[in-house]
């Protein structure tokens, strides 16, 4: 029977007895003729069992090639292994963690013995970790081979393991160490020596920790602890901030001990106090604290050393900062003056009080010279937008345009087209051949790409006579123009496909006209006149505009001179074509249609639960959304009720250019987005098109409404610090403008926070980082907390850190606390961890008075 055959009869019919007769007496040619056979029928005709298994094993030439073909979960067959190991042993076996953590780690060790295998030393950590997972009692894992303890069990320290895990059985290698230790079965300094180097190796995050509990759990000595304190020092190397902590709990017995090496100490954690972690940054001024005390000759070491700490705005970690430098430090040192001078301005007042001895020579200098910069930069300068002038242009700028995310280029590219229609001949369109496979490539889209690659081929199947291989093929891939809207399409992108639709029946016509509503300035404004003049360029055609053009066109309006751009109109056009411009130039047009709600952007608010399925489990978290509803429209209707009841499935920069639509109107898709990806505090994402669709909001220098209140709020408390940090940049560029309403900004931060929404931490730090930009923010910063703490109807956790920025900025205000206020802290007055604050607050209004 050939080789094949016989494999086949033994595996179909199961025949296990079989299977290590026949494979021990292949011969190593046999054994590759059954390599190609189980690689053609493994996966799939054929399962995995006990007898595709064990020839697998055997017949595997590598160790790669058996990891490939086996599976990591399949039971091994041991007594039939035993057997095919009698006569063969693959040379690789002893490097195969996934075969070998299928066997027991005694089994393992017993095949060593016998000369079957040298394990590996990685495999081996591993396999020994794990034995406490098996059946085998503690003592049988460890001293049935000498090898465990005297080699195996340090390479637990050398390599990574799953030595940090629980079993169900109880047992964990924690509490078994400890054990081997306390009964001098293994060496204890080496132990405790073992686990800082194994905290280096820096493998991971818990693998770290866990060394480092390890360590503790051994309950060192202090002559333990000097002899490894070098070890410990370098553990503030690491990246891993979390096992600073722990550090610093170990070596704080020691610090007075005359052989611990404070230089060493002060060296290694250097980076310390730059950090914005307050468990560290209190556990390391303790520490500090105690070096000045024991030994003076460290006392302005210590006080330099620490300086960094005044970068963090945390009133209770300056205070003790403070203290030291105020107990220990020497007032009459220039270098401590010195060095602590570019700190000040980071300083808060209660800080400034306890070091006035340091500062006050060179503060009063400060005052007198400061000179506040109260205009804030431009968040954008709008440029001309010029249009393509040439039909090569055109040719070079098509091939880039379904490849680009600009907002501005399908405008630029659908003007192009008009304009240069009648122009483009036979030779022209073969030219734009890689501009249709750049459409072309867009197939698989979905938004504004696709629907302007839709109409670009549908217009180069309508130019070209003799079509070419790439419309060809696009006309298979993409629909008609006319059936590219589908059931699920949003009702913005119909009026878009309706404006396409109706520039493409111009272009069918032959027209040269130019497009309404393109803009002229960026990034989406259209000056009135330059629109007038494109309106006679239709009436001396005698031509309509199409609808949706127009009207985006009329939304796109800068309104700025209107009254001298309404007489201009009246003297360019006809009756019929002026009142084209009536919603221009009549302010009461849109408000005569539709409801505040979708114009002034002030919709309603209501809270409530949200589902987060995290796995199988669905978690409740709670959530504050804006109550707005999409009404059914007709295919005629105007493009505004277009964009107010669109649901969203809007993504990426198509979201700009909707947002850039109708500038004036963009409330509806505010609240669409803020409902979908930040009314609550967990299922946030999009974090990077919020972000960009924030700044497109900026861009456009107009008032905020309510909506965009409610937008900023939820940025501003958002974990991804790009969102964020362009939030409150949002807010510093605003918050001191005539038209920007602090109090309604305050009310959203405050509901938000009231119902547990948010972290006040994150406002909080967050403010702290811009006190003392110059007196205008600090006192839109004061009426902003004032808005909020008046409107927050519950003592929250942290509030006692609002409480603390609030007074700081009196302080630099030389403001009475608030009578709003004072009303608030009446009613917080008994909770324990507020009331020195409403002291502090109490008293300054006492002072100012």
């Amino acid at each position: 029977m050939l080789i094949g055959d016989e494999l086949k009869t033994i595996y179909l019919n199961y025949r296990i007895k079989e299977i290590v007769p026949f494979l021990i007496k292949l011969t190593p040619k046999e054994k590759k003729e059954t390599a190609v056979i189980l690689k053609k029928y493994l996966n799939k005709d054929w399962g995995y069992n006990h007898v595709s298994m064990l020839a697998t094993l055997a017949c595997s030439s590598t160790q790669d090639e058996y990891e490939k073909w086996a599976p990591g979960y399949y039971a091994a067959p041991i007594h039939l292994i035993d057997e095919l190991f009698e006569s063969y042993v693959p040379e690789w076996i002893g490097n195969s963690y996934p075969f070998l953590r299928n066997i027991d780690y005694l089994k393992v060790l017993e095949w060593q013995q016998k000369g079957y295998l040298k394990l590996n030393d990685e495999v081996c950590a591993n396999l020994l970790s794990e034995s406490l997972a098996s059946d085998y009692t503690s003592e049988e894992i460890l001293f049935t081979y000498p090898e465990t303890l005297d080699v195996h069990i340090w390479l637990l320290f050398q390599y990574n393991s799953s030595i940090d895990c629980h079993y169900q059985n109880g047992r964990n290698w924690k509490e078994l160490l400890k054990e081997l230790v306390s009964e001098n079965k293994i060496d204890r300094f080496k132990v405790l020596q073992s686990c800082l180097d194994a905290v280096h190796l820096n493998f991971s995050k818990d693998h770290n920790t866990w060394f480092l509990e390890l360590f503790s759990h051994l309950e060192p000595v202090n002559e333990e602890i000097l002899a490894l304190q070098d070890n410990l020092f370098s553990v503030f190397h690491t990246s891993q901030q979390s096992l600073f902590v722990p550090v610093m709990k170990v070596i704080n017995p020691v610090i007075a001990e005359a052989d611990f090496r404070t230089e060493y100490f002060l060296d290694a954690a250097m980076s310390l106090p730059g950090l914005q972690v307050k468990n560290i940054l209190n556990t390391l001024l303790q520490i500090l604290e105690k070096i000045a005390k024991n030994d003076k000759k460290y006392s302005e070491e210590i006080c330099l050393f620490l300086l960094p700490v005044f970068m963090n705005k945390d009133a209770g970690i300056q205070i003790k900062a403070a203290k030291i430098i105020s107990k220990y430090g020497d007032p009459d040192s220039e270098n401590l003056k010195n060095e602590l001078q570019p700190f000040v301005e980071s300083l808060l007042s209660d800080t400034k009080v306890w070091l006035e001895k340091f500062i006050s020579s060179f503060e009063n200098k400060e005052i007198q010279v400061s000179v506040e910069i109260e205009e804030s930069a431009l968040w954008h300068v709008s440029q001309p937008v010029s249009p393509i002038k040439t039909v090569s242009d055109f040719i070079f700028f098509a091939s880039q345009v379904f490849g680009n995310n600009e907002p501005n280029d399908f405008d630029l590219f659908l003007d192009a087209v008009m304009r240069f229609n009648v122009e483009i001949n036979e030779e022209q369109l073969h030219q734009l051949e890689p501009a249709f496979k750049a459409a072309l490539k867009v197939k698989g889209s979905v938004g504004m790409h696709h629907l302007y690659a839709s109409f670009f081929i549908k217009y180069g199947l309508l130019k070209q006579k003799n079509r070419s291989p790439v419309l060809n093929e696009a006309k298979k891939e993409f629909p008609d123009l006319e059936n590219w809207v589908g059931k699920r399409t949003p009702l913005i992108f119909k009026a878009y496909h309706q404006l396409l639709s109706g520039i493409f029946e111009l272009l069918k016509q032959g027209k040269n006209l130019p497009l309404l509503s393109i803009s002229d300035h960026t990034p989406c404004w259209i000056d009135i006149n330059v629109l007038i003049d494109k309106l006679k360029i239709y009436q001396d055609q005698k031509e309509l505009p199409v609808p949706f053009d127009l009207q985006r066109a009329v939304l796109r309006v800068k309104k700025e001179n209107l009254e001298d751009s309404e007489k201009y109109a009246r003297q360019q056009l006809h009756k019929d074509y002026l009142k084209l411009l009536e919603p221009v130039f009549d302010s009461g047009y849109f408000k005569n249609i539709y409801g505040k709600d979708d114009l002034n952007g002030s919709f309603g608010r209501k809270p409530g639960i949200r589902k987060i399925y995290k796995g199988y489990v669905a978690e409740e978290v709670p959530e504050l959304r804006i109550t707005i509803e999409n009404k059914e429209i007709s295919a005629e209707a105007p493009l505004l009720d277009h964009l107010f009841n669109s649901y969203h499935g809007v993504y990426d920069q198509d979201l700009i250019r909707i947002l850039y639509t109708a500038p004036y109107f963009s409330g509806s898709v505010f609240a669409k987005k803020y409902n979908e990806t930040l009314s609550n505090a967990v299922y946030q994402y999009d974090s990077r098109t919020n972000t960009e669709f924030l700044d497109a909001w900026m861009k456009l220098d107009l008032p905020f409404q309510p909506v965009h209140y409610l937008f900023l709020s939820a940025a501003m408390f958002s974990k991804d610090k790009t969102f964020s940090g362009t939030a409150f940049e949002a807010i510093i560029h605003k918050i001191v403008s005539d038209d920007f309403d602090i109090g309604t900004l305050g009310i959203m931060i405050s509901e938000k926070i009231n119902f547990g929404l948010v972290p006040v931490k994150r406002l909080t730090d967050g403010i702290s980082g811009f006190i003392g930009l110059n007196s205008s923010h600090n006192r839109a910063f004061e009426k902003l907390l004032i808005s909020i703490l008046t409107a927050i109807n519950h003592p929250v956790f942290n509030l006692k850190k609002i409480l603390e920025t609030y007074y700081e900025l009196l302080h630099l205000n030389q403001s009475p606390t608030d009578d709003a206020v004072i009303v608030k802290l009446k009613e917080w007055e008994n909770e324990n961890n507020l009331k020195k604050m409403i002291i502090k607050l109490k008293t300054n209004e006492r002072k100012i008075v």
